[in-house]
Order: structure tokens, then C-alpha cells, then sequence
């Protein structure tokens, strides 16, 4: 008995969202053609294909850039998730959730996948 109610009590100090997937999401960045540079706003950047992994709780700008083509500016945002919102039904769901909101767990970054067509440089638009 002491043993589920310690479990109860962990969980409610946690947050379900942070137990569920974390404060962080990864963004898979797929580019034709491949091999083009993926930068986030902090300075780290990866070569396409690839996953960038971001804070849930914030926006972040993403950039895109392989010689040749180009350059391509993405934002990424940072949106409620909806099934956070069902957290507040659960027996302590309130202070789940505030844990949540305030660890980013609440939250999910859009878009989930990244697939861009370059454009070659001076390339106009029709």
C-alpha cells in the first residue's frame, strides 16, 4: 500500500507530460538534395539528413543553407499540446499540469518534420 501510494505521490510532483516525452523534441530536417546545412538559433547545426533536437517550451528559428541554393528560414513554434489538457482529470492533475507548463512537458514543437525542396540561387519564382 505504501509502495502505490509513494508511486501517486511521485507523479504528481513530476508532471505526466515530462514523464510521457520530456522537455525536449527532436525535428526531423530531410532536404532535396541532401547535404545541406541545418542551423538553430543557439548555433548548433547538422547536416541533412538529420535531427535537431529543441527545447519544447520555446520557439526557435530554424536555417537552412547548402551552397548553390537558396537560403531557407524556418520557424519552429512552440504550441500547448492538447492532451496536456487532461492532466487537469486526473486526481492531482492540477499540480501535474502546472509542472508541466512550467517544464515544457505541456508543450510540443510544430512542425514535427521538415522536408524542404531547395531552390537554386537565382532561380525565379513563376
Amino acid at each position: 500500500m505504501r509502495a502505490l501510494l509513494l508511486v501517486g505521490i511521485m507523479l504528481c510532483f513530476t508532471g505526466c507530460g515530462v514523464i510521457a516525452h520530456g522537455t525536449s523534441q527532436k525535428i526531423l530536417c530531410t532536404t532535396t538534395p541532401a547535404g545541406a546545412l541545418v542551423k538553430m538559433a543557439d548555433g548548433t547545426a547538422c547536416t541533412t539528413p538529420c535531427s535537431v533536437t529543441l527545447k519544447r517550451k520555446q520557439d526557435d528559428v530554424l536555417t537552412i543553407e547548402r551552397k548553390g541554393y537558396e537560403t531557407m528560414t524556418l520557424p519552429v513554434h512552440s504550441v500547448l499540446s492538447k492532451s496536456s489538457a487532461g492532466n487537469i482529470l486526473l486526481p492531482g492533475g492540477l499540480v501535474c499540469w502546472g509542472i508541466d507548463v512550467a517544464s515544457g512537458g505541456a508543450y510540443k514543437l510544430v512542425p514535427e518534420h521538415i522536408d524542404i525542396e531547395l531552390k537554386p540561387a537565382g532561380e525565379e519564382e513563376p
